[in-house]
C-alpha cells in the first residue's frame, strides 16, 4: 500500500472510531482523547489496515505519537514482514 493512501485510511478509521468528521494526522493521539482502550482499538485497526500482525510492544506509541508517525511505523514494519516472507518463500 502506498503511504499516502494508508495514512488517509487510518485517519478515516480513527475519525470514525472517535465519532468525528475529520481529524488532523499531525495531532498527537493524546490530544485526540485516546485512552488505553482506544489505543487497543487503534492497534487492531492498524493490524487490519496494514495487513500485518504487529507485536504491540514493538510499536513506539505514546501520548505524543501522531497518526502520521504511526503510519510510518506500520509501513516500515509491514515492508519488513513482506521482505522476510519473500526471503522465506525464495528458499
Amino acid at each position: 500500500m502506498e503511504t499516502k493512501n494508508t495514512l488517509n485510511l487510518l485517519v478515516g478509521h480513527v475519525a470514525k472510531a472517535l465519532n468525528q468528521e475529520a481529524i488532523d494526522a499531525d495531532v498527537a493521539i493524546g490530544e485526540l482523547g485516546f485512552d488505553s482502550m482506544r489505543v487497543v482499538e487503534l492497534i487492531l485497526i492498524c493490524d487490519e489496515l496494514y495487513e500485518t500482525s504487529i507485536d504491540p510492544e514493538s510499536i513506539n506509541l505514546d501520548q505524543f505519537t501522531t497518526l502520521r508517525g504511526l503510519d510510518e511505523q506500520f509501513q516500515a514494519m509491514a515492508a519488513k514482514a513482506r521482505a522476510q516472507t519473500e526471503v522465506a518463500t525464495a528458499k
